[in-house]
């Protein structure tokens, strides 16, 4: 993937961050699903998009208010967990040409907390050729949603309004008949008939109820056993770079009272002439025995100047202790004048006794 592609967006705000999409990304009026590719961080360090909402908003030259809109994958060479995304603006957003002012990403964590970027510059260039012919107006989601509500009542109370316009036609002809031979019933026997059907209704309906309360009692009761005993904890932590690499290297853990997951990911990059290197502390050391699990992943690392060796695939795996993590060479020699750069993701389970917390 080409990093150099991706427009850096750090949800931290520091003090120094001004977010100009102006040299990654220029929309046109009518353009349908336009898209800018973003490597989306917290602090500097990659947040894992999975299962997360990135929204836009902002007012267009015109100060019109666009909220709640855009959608996002991995595209073409991105990563999801890394971060790194392709985010597309929907169709008829572009409707002027201009600035937008006030535009910033909205991001929702798992959890339902919002999350907004620093301004941001958003220019939006003509379209000279079709002039505004077959230019679709922006609908955002709220609006749809309502116009599907709004639509669902008007159907529903037009085929409620006909059923009882129906059952009020049966009703006057029955009544109409009896008057008619003289049957109809006097405002006692009303009164009687009607204190009989509503007892006799009222205690059906309560008898009903009460079966009905202690059935949802009891599943409430099993579903928060399965949840207590089914509880998860996921906690993560840092390591340190080693012998002169730079980058990012996290450990993650999740557990239960059964078994667990680790996950040990990051970027590395290697100082020039020190290829086969330890490059940075086990996050997971001293929380997890990992004696049992032999990952040794593949990884492709790219030079840092010099392409005239080309990419290596090289293999990184922990030290016999558990304390470290090193590269263990490469398919073929690395150029002594070169550094590298790589990214790592290695995997573990493990039961729960293996875990030290």
């Amino acid at each position: 993937m080409a990093i150099k592609d991706y427009l850096v967006v750090d949800m931290a705000k520091p003090a120094n961050t001004f977010v100009n999409l102006t040299d990654y990304f220029q929309g046109r009026v009518g353009d349908a699903e336009a898209y800018c590719k973003l490597w989306i961080k917290y602090a500097s360090r990659p947040i894992d998009m999975t299962d997360k909402k990135l929204r836009f908003e902002g007012n267009d030259p015109n100060n019109t208010p666009f909220i709640d809109a855009g959608r996002f994958d991995a595209g073409d060479d991105g990563d999801v967990q890394l971060g790194m995304i392709t985010f597309y603006f929907p169709k008829g957003f572009f409707q002027v040409e201009g600035k937008w002012q006030h535009a910033f990403f909205k991001l929702q964590t798992n959890d339902g907390k919002d999350i907004s970027t620093a301004d941001l510059t958003l220019n939006v260039l003509p379209n000279n050729v079709e002039m505004g012919i077959g230019i679709h107006p922006f609908e955002s989601d709220l609006e749809k949603t309502k116009a599907q509500i709004n639509q669902a009542l008007r159907e529903m109370n037009a085929q409620q309004l006909l059923n009882q316009i129906e059952s009020m036609k049966t009703t006057v002809g029955a009544y109409t008949d009896l008057i008619t031979r003289n049957q109809v019933l006097n405002k006692p026997q009303v009164e009687e008939l009607v204190n009989d059907k509503f007892n006799s209704f009222s205690t059906t309906m309560n008898g009903k109820f009460t079966s009905l309360q202690g059935n949802v009692n009891s599943q409430l009761v099993g579903f928060q056993k399965t949840l207590n005993e089914r509880e998860w904890v996921s906690t993560g932590y840092s390591a340190t770079m080693l012998n002169g690499a730079d980058g990012w290297v996290l450990g993650q853990l999740a557990y239960n009272d059964k078994f667990g997951v680790g996950r040990i990911q990051g970027f590395v990059k290697l100082p020039a002439g020190r290829f086969e290197i330890d490059f940075a502390t086990n996050p997971l050391h001293n929380i997890v025995d990992l004696s049992n699990n032999v990952s040794q992943p593949s990884v492709l690392c790219d030079p840092q100047s010099d392409w005239k060796n080309g990419r290596i695939d090289g293999r990184v795996g922990l030290d016999q202790n558990q304390t470290t993590l090193g590269m263990w060479g490469g398919t073929k020699t690395a150029d002594k004048d070169t550094g590298y750069d790589f990214f790592l993701n290695m995997v573990f389970q493990f039961p729960r006794s293996a875990i030290k917390l």
